[in-house]
């Protein structure tokens, strides 16, 4: 991690002067926060594959007659979920803040260059909120995952098969059931498309009546949907600009936006308590903070994954 600080250079001079700044002057750039996971189940383990069958039984009931006619069987699918190690791995050349406006960063009287104010700014103010901006708008839907080439730090998407990767999969094994619309959503109809989604699930599989189900969309799709709901409905006495997320005679139904989604139009519908959210037992591990002669390595290692328990109890709305 090079500290670039040309423009400052440029702006305020190669040199320190004291002139009362300090860290309330540095306006971070605001970053996503993590939202998918909160709308998953938690989930500890220590394998890196979490394993589970999805369970199925025939029907059974049939007419009454003397002999015994038996009937029914019990179909058990494998359903596996993979855990991912991911990293962080930063360099920070506590140095380069020498010399510039941003000198009062830098230590004079601390050696140990790991204690320097420039290093815990970095690591209590960006490392720890840009890891879950990086998970959440690259990894958590969008991610696709890529195993590691020797030597060279890969992306943020590639570190583990992210829901739209698992959705893809799923439309295309036939495991999860994909959403035929009467139209392409868009602004202008995705009132419309979010009620019908509710009821081709409740098609498809009547014993989801009455089961908490989360509609997931990004939250463009979210905006877009109060807004049509508002001009279809707005002129109805008792509508109510609220904004509230059940959707209109399936109040199971629960519209999320989740901002990993956000930049596709991808819609799925799941039971609330089928997306789960994997870590081990150790969770995140603590920064490893090391100092090689001047220069500071942070070290940050952890295993995640995320998916669905239950393929068949996925309905997704894949676009063209």
């Amino acid at each position: 991690m090079s500290i670039i600080a040309t423009g400052i250079v440029t702006a305020f001079g190669a040199y320190y002067l004291e002139e009362g700044q300090n860290m309330d002057r540095l306006k971070d750039a605001l970053r996503q926060k993590s939202v998918t996971p909160e709308v998953c189940v938690p989930i500890i383990t220590e394998s890196d594959v979490y394993r589970s069958a999805n369970v199925s039984l025939g029907e059974i009931v049939q007419g009454f007659q003397k002999g015994f006619t038996p009937k029914g069987d019990v179909t058990f699918t494998p359903n596996e979920i993979r855990l991912r190690n991911i990293k962080a791995d930063i360099t920070i050349d506590p140095d380069d803040v020498k010399g510039k406006w941003l000198g009062f960063l830098a230590s004079l009287t601390e050696a140990d260059r790991t204690q320097w104010p420039i290093v815990r700014y970095i690591l209590e103010k960006h490392i720890a909120t840009r890891i879950p901006h990086d998970m959440e708008t690259a990894a958590y839907f969008k991610g696709v995952y890529s195993a590691p080439t020797t030597g060279t730090a890969g992306a943020a998407s590639a570190s583990l098969d992210g829901l739209k990767k698992l959705i893809d999969d799923g439309l295309t094994a036939g495991t999860v059931q994909a959403l035929t619309l009467s139209a392409t959503p868009s602004a202008s109809n995705i009132f419309d498309i979010i009620e019908e989604v509710a009821d081709d699930v409740l098609t498809a599989n009547p014993a989801l009546e009455g089961i908490p189900m989360n509609v997931c969309v990004s939250p463009s799709w979210m905006r877009a949907y109060f807004r049509d709901k508002r001009n279809t409905h707005g002129a109805d006495t008792n509508y109510t600009g609220t904004g509230m997320e059940s959707i209109d005679f399936t109040p199971n139904f629960k519209l999320v936006a989740l901002p990993s989604m956000e930049g596709t139009n991808y819609i799925f519908a799941t039971p609330a308590d089928n997306m789960v959210h994997l870590r081990k037992v150790n969770g995140m591990t603590t920064p490893n903070v090391q100092l090689f002669d001047r220069q500071v390595k942070v070290l940050l290692d952890w295993y995640e994954g995320i998916g669905f328990l239950h393929n068949q109890l996925v309905f997704a709305y894949k676009p063209a």
